[in-house]
């Protein structure tokens, strides 16, 4: 941008998001002439001028950001595979950004220039727009996006995705099948550990953990519920937690595989078996999920399948096309194995 006046601005002016302005200002359709027309008018009165220079260049690299929080997780590692299977088949190449620490916050303050680091996605013709998986500083990156008018798509979001382009699969509906299980084979004291709750996949997994109690009548119980972050030691400390009260769950959902192996050998640390005592399910269906002992019963999330969607939705995006929709929920399965079993008769 060259003008002070930003496409938040814009928004806040217009009471809109800004994904709507961004729209407008980019001639696309998705918005009513009159909302386009008021934008416009709000537009001239404020005096917002759109570097033209960059935008005609931005479209000719061929090359497709790539931000990441990290590349260690099997969760990530699956979905990288997705968006470059699917980038190759389309003739693009991708640029990798990692976020690294997490805790480490971006900034547009002079003071801190950790936003600078993705500068090259920002003001030059290097890459034509960026996939963007769980960011971390979510809502300080997407804001940067939108005010150099760079396109992206967001896998796994972190909820308020109101004209967002965003791919996810059908978490609630997951954890639901998940519960649904656990409740068939007679389990009716079900611990939960929930994954980072700044996250839309983790909120929407808590609320399918809710809504199956609800479905059968039982009362949601704080004390069954405690908060992770998708990290093994975190799964580990919080079923020790759960294993600790009195009495203790029959079962455990893990919000994603790695916590799963957590609670798992929280389970054995304690003489207790897994699938016998105590029954516990993952989510993701990471491959080494078939390979523990017991194997992991657990909601197989199409994770490279959402990141060759991601990259379907940029490229029509990019190509100034109009996608069915800016949101898709891709399906998930329960897949159930040997660590899920009638709980144990007293």
């Amino acid at each position: 941008m060259t003008s002070k006046i930003t496409i938040a601005q814009i928004a806040e002016a217009t009471k809109v998001s800004k994904m709507t302005v961004s729209r407008v200002l980019n001639g696309k359709p998705g918005v009513s002439e009159k909302k386009r027309q008021f934008i416009l008018e709000t537009v001239e009165t404020l005096g917002y001028v759109a570097n033209a220079a960059a935008r005609t260049l931005r479209g000719t690299s061929q090359i497709l950001g790539l931000v990441v929080p990290g590349i260690g997780s099997p969760y990530m590692g699956q979905v990288i595979r997705g968006i470059m299977k699917t980038a190759e088949r389309l003739d693009y190449g991708v640029m990798l950004y990692t976020q690294g620490d997490k805790g480490a916050e971006l900034s547009h303050t002079e003071g801190n220039s950790r936003i600078d680091y993705f500068s090259p996605l920002f003001s030059s013709s290097l890459t034509e727009g960026a996939v963007l998986v769980v960011p971390y500083d979510y809502e300080t990156l997407v804001d940067a996006f939108k005010e150099h008018q760079v396109p992206y798509v967001i896998i796994d979001h972190h909820g308020n995705i109101e004209d967002e382009p965003v791919i996810t699969a059908t978490n609630q509906k997951g954890i639901i099948d998940a519960m649904r299980h656990l409740l068939a084979l007679g389990h009716k004291r079900i611990g939960f550990i929930t994954g980072r709750m700044n996250m839309g996949c983790a909120q929407d997994r808590l609320l399918g953990y809710q809504t199956a109690l609800k479905e059968v009548g039982l009362p949601y119980e704080q004390e069954l519920v405690r908060e992770g972050d998708f990290e093994q030691p975190t799964g580990f400390a919080k079923a020790v937690e759960l294993l600790q009260l009195n009495p203790r769950p029959t079962a455990i959902i893990a919000s994603n595989d790695v916590m799963a192996f957590g609670a798992m050998d929280a389970i054995k640390d304690i003489g207790l078996r897994v699938g016998h005592d105590v029954s516990v399910i993952g989510f993701d269906d990471i491959p080494m999920a078939s390979q523990v002992y017991p194997t992991l019963t657990t909601v197989r999330q199409p994770m490279a399948e959402m990141g060759e969607a991601a990259v379907d939705l940029l490229i029509t995006l990019l190509r100034g096309h109009t996608p069915l929709t800016l949101q898709r929920e891709l399906s998930t399965e329960l897949i159930i194995r040997e660590s899920t079993a009638r709980p144990p008769q007293k």
